[in-house]
């Protein structure tokens, strides 16, 4: 799955706006200021595959019109809602390297592409938002109905259960199903060891409670388990099986401050160790006639969560350093990354989008500065030898887009994965813009573009990043130090022209004290760099901190005017 072009008619504060990602890479990150549209544009790409996958058209009061282009397994699919109509493009792929697409003789009808929606649409969608809004929950609601709806029913379909689960948004809990995925099966705990011990510190899993509550509703199945039927129903019973000594209890709990308590029905489950825990799984899979894998497993799990029987599961780890800890004592931080790693890792090579909007809010530097390289170690191609580090093959069938605002993030990135928001574009059309690829159309007549940086960030270390276009920083230093610096060398500027009054000189004289207690020292035996600070100096400007974007493009122009100037002195010296 490999989202290529998009074209946003207008969504929010995107208008007329395009991005056209490098379907190449694996990894894209999206930069940019604050309400410039990157959470805007992770929110368009989950309204546009949830009505591609519910069959239905984005509803009216939306005003929702775009266009995609994506490649998933061995199509290339273009989808057009710009009139407010579906259209279809479909290529199919007729080379082994993806360069020789040819599109498919008979026009695909919006019909024809719903009843091959498990061919044209990604397995899954996952979106993981590290905020507290709710804003992007709501829209995964209808799937999470049709979920439940569905592993409610005493004869479910387990076969519908990976169509109705193609968009996913992750959440807290699923950081308890994913480490209990990890440990209940033996080939799971075996791919992942690595990644729990030496990034986590995670060396093994002690004991499992389930707290099940008596949910709002009333069901007519086991009654063990306040009348839960469906798969819910089939994997308690199992569960209960494992468990030392079920317990009923009942719990007196506190919604929130203002509450005086009220009783809650509660059945504890507790799975002693892990070996019992690989029991309980290998027999939940025997059972269910399907083939051991996380996936389903985890599934099973989260059916307690959204048929409102969860009340908390309560997991005990041993970790390195510390000890036996409870899972929930971990940082956030640490359930926030085996949470989206512990995903990528169910999901690869199954054709998924993974949608990650500030994923490293709650990292320490450390992890941020590997994140992508986690990413990258724990998503890649199954054929890889996994003891050897060095040899990781991206897998083609993810692509995992990243919202941050971290420098850290993108360091070993290079400029096709980065996309900058928020930038002024300037576009004069001309001759050469006539063209017949729509998407080419509708960039040259749009408002508002995604644009790929001028230098990659690999290399440039955080300072470098920090002050280049893509964050645009005026300095790494502190407001007041920068202030000083610019002035002294606004004067020093002045100094070598003789043009400073004595008022000025005792300025300066003070601040270059002062800025050598901090490690500043003028002494320099670049003579031209000299002549550019006296040259710029004649511009008042040259001592600020912060510019205008006249002043900004003014100064540059200057600054430029001046170089060629002192090269052509140097020029001449020679």
């Amino acid at each position: 799955m490999r989202i290529d072009k998009v074209y946003i008619e207008n969504f929010k504060n995107l208008k007329k706006f395009s991005i056209d990602l490098d379907e190449s890479q694996m990894n894209t990150v999206l930069l940019g200021k604050n309400a410039t549209g990157k959470s805007n544009f992770i929110e368009a790409l989950i309204l546009i595959f949830k009505y591609l996958d519910l069959k239905q058209e984005p509803p009216k009061e939306l005003q929702f019109h775009y266009r995609i282009e994506y490649r998933v397994r061995t199509y290339k699919i273009i989808v057009d809602f710009l009139e407010s109509a579906y259209s279809f493009e479909i290529f199919k792929q007729s080379d082994t390297d993806g360069t020789v697409w040819e599109k498919l003789a008979r026009p695909v009808t919006k019909t024809d592409f719903f009843r091959n929606k498990d061919l044209y649409l990604p397995k899954y969608v996952f979106t993981y938002y590290s905020g507290l809004s709710d804003r992007l929950d709501k829209i995964f609601w209808k799937h999470q109905q049709n979920f439940y709806n569905e592993i409610k029913k005493p004869n479910f379909d387990r076969k519908k259960l990976d169509d109705l689960r193609r968009l996913f948004y992750v959440k807290q809990i699923h950081s308890f199903f994913v480490l209990l995925a990890f440990f209940a099966l033996p080939t799971v705990e075996n791919r992942t060891k690595q990644f729990l011990n030496d990034v986590l510190g995670i060396e093994d899993l002690e004991s499992v409670l389930f707290v099940l509550k008596r949910p709002s509703w009333r069901g007519k199945g086991d009654q063990r388990f306040f009348g839960a039927e469906g798969l819910v129903s089939e994997f308690l019973k199992i569960l209960w099986q494992y468990s030392l000594a079920p317990i009923y209890y009942s719990e007196t709990v506190y919604p929130d401050f203002r509450s005086k308590g009220v009783k809650q029905d509660q059945l504890y489950l507790y799975i002693t160790d892990k070996k019992k825990l690989n029991e309980f799984a290998l027999e939940f899979f025997r059972l269910s006639d399907i083939q051991p894998n996380n996936t389903d497993l985890f599934k099973a799990l989260e059916s307690t969560y959204i048929s409102e029987l969860l009340e908390e599961v309560k997991v005990k780890v041993k970790k390195r350093v510390d000890g036996e800890v409870k899972f929930k004592e971990l940082s956030e931080g640490e359930q926030q990354l085996l949470t989206v790693i512990g995903l990528l890792i169910f999901t690869k090579e199954e054709e998924s989008l993974v949608l990650l909007d500030e994923p490293d809010t709650h990292l320490n530097p450390l992890w941020k500065y590997d994140y992508l390289q986690y990413l990258n170690k724990y998503v890649k191609n199954i054929s890889v030898d996994e003891s050897d580090p060095s040899n990781i093959i991206e897998d083609s069938t993810t692509q995992i887009i990243i919202n941050t605002h971290d420098p850290l993030v993108i360091g070993s990135m290079d400029k096709s994965q980065v996309r900058m928001f928020g930038k002024k574009i300037i576009h004069v059309p001309n001759t050469e813009d006539i063209t017949e690829d729509k998407f080419e159309q509708l960039r040259i007549n749009g408002l508002n573009q995604a644009i790929e940086p001028e230098k990659s960030p690999r290399g440039m270390g955080v300072a470098g990043i920090l002050t280049s276009d893509m964050f645009g920083l005026p300095s790494i230093l502190d407001k007041d130090t920068q202030k000083k610096l610019n002035r002294k060398r606004y004067l020093q500027g002045r100094l070598m022209r003789e043009t400073l009054s004595p008022e000025d000189l005792e300025e300066y004289k003070g601040l270059k004290l002062d800025l050598e207690n901090y490690g500043f020292y003028e002494e320099t035996e670049d003579y031209w760099f000299k002549e550019y600070i006296s040259e710029m100096s004649k511009d008042e400007a040259f001592q600020k901190v912060e510019f205008t974007e006249d002043e900004r493009d003014k100064l540059s122009l200057r600054s430029q005017e001046v170089i060629q100037r002192l090269l052509t002195k140097r020029r001449e010296k020679l």
